[in-house]
């Protein structure tokens, strides 16, 4: 049987919610007799996020070396590209957030392998298997398959849900890696975090994001309110990043985070294609901004005109009392 190897990336020591869908797909597959699914975590894995792990899969391999203690593109590819030749999979997969977008690249080099990147659908039973990828910021859906495998592809977060773990659970392995002493060349000096507590952006449910419209820093406490009342999160356009309005972290966009939640909340954006890119996958968009015109409402399932300074805190109000906030 055709095998799968699933990365799973961990935050605050469990796993990546991307990555539980990810786990909770190829458990599907490989219930369906499709394929036998095995899953590597990079780095030191902490027991609660094995026990996590295993009911999904039939192996676990946990590998440890130096060189992964701190995360850097190069010792990740590395090692996960030796694994991989190993193993022989067909499929290497892992969730599309800014991690696996930095260095899974490089594991389809290493591999000499051919790379669908950013996928939000997959048709398991096609012959040759095809995947989904979005382009040109969302308005053409691309079919992609390979012709020679093994074959690397990154899924968006929200393309498939997670499932209820099996009673049953898999082998786990732990082993550190074959790489020669030296051959990672890139090393971690220093680590700064910011402050933990939000959530991240390519696993929200519920963005409320403000443009350039937002006319200051200090505006934001407006969307703030209704995110928290909406239990969501605050996203930003690229111009409010330049801005320095909000951080980097918040961008939403091309040159920024893809997400796709079941509701997005554009406040005061004008609908710049490069932001679109990054939200267009989205379930439901509520676009709210003054100018009738502005081409965010090409896009939005729903669109309130109006200024946004009263339209906003109203918006706040109704929800809390519908939500008995």
């Amino acid at each position: 049987m055709e095998k799968i190897l699933i990365f799973v990336e961990m935050k605050d020591d469990k796993p990546r919610n991307a990555s539980l869908e990810l786990l909770s797909e190829g458990k599907r597959l490989r219930e369906a007799g499709r394929f036998s699914v095995e899953a590597v975590v990079l780095g030191q894995i902490p027991a609660a996020a094995t026990e996590i792990i295993l009911p999904y899969v039939e192996k676990l391999v946990n590998i440890v070396d130096p060189v992964l203690d701190g995360y850097t593109a190069e010792g990740q590819a590395l090692a996960l590209a030796s694994y991989a030749r190993e193993i022989s999979p067909k499929l290497v997969l892992a969730a599309a957030t800014r991690m696996g977008r930095d260095f899974m690249p490089r594991v389809a080099v290493l591999l000499q392998a051919g790379v669908a990147s950013d996928v939000t659908g997959a048709n398991w039973l096609d012959n040759p298997i095809t995947f989904i990828r979005p382009i040109l910021g969302g308005k053409v859906l691309t079919e992609i398959s390979f012709t020679a495998y093994p074959a690397v592809v990154t899924t968006r977060p929200k393309t498939f849900g997670i499932t209820e773990p099996d009673l049953q659970r898999g082998e786990f392995m732990e082993r550190k890696t074959n790489l020669a002493a030296g051959q990672a060349r890139t090393k971690v000096l220093r680590i700064e975090e910011k402050a933990k507590g939000k959530v991240d952006l390519a696993e929200a449910d519920i963005i409320v994001s403000g443009g350039h419209g937002m006319k200051a820093a200090e505006n934001f406490a407006l969307l703030e309110e209704l995110a928290a009342t909406l239990d969501g999160t605050v996203g930003a356009t690229r111009s409010v990043v330049d801005a320095k309005w909000r951080d980097y972290e918040d961008q939403v966009g091309k040159s920024g985070k893809t997400v796709s939640p079941k509701l997005y909340v554009a406040v005061g954006v004008s609908g710049a294609i490069h932001h679109i890119m990054g939200m267009g996958t989205s379930k439901v968009v509520l676009a709210v901004n003054k100018d009738s015109n502005a081409p965010i409402f090409k896009y939005a399932d729903y669109g309130i005109v109006g200024d946004l300074f009263e339209v906003v805190p109203a918006l706040t109000e109704v929800f809390k009392k519908r939500l008995s906030k």
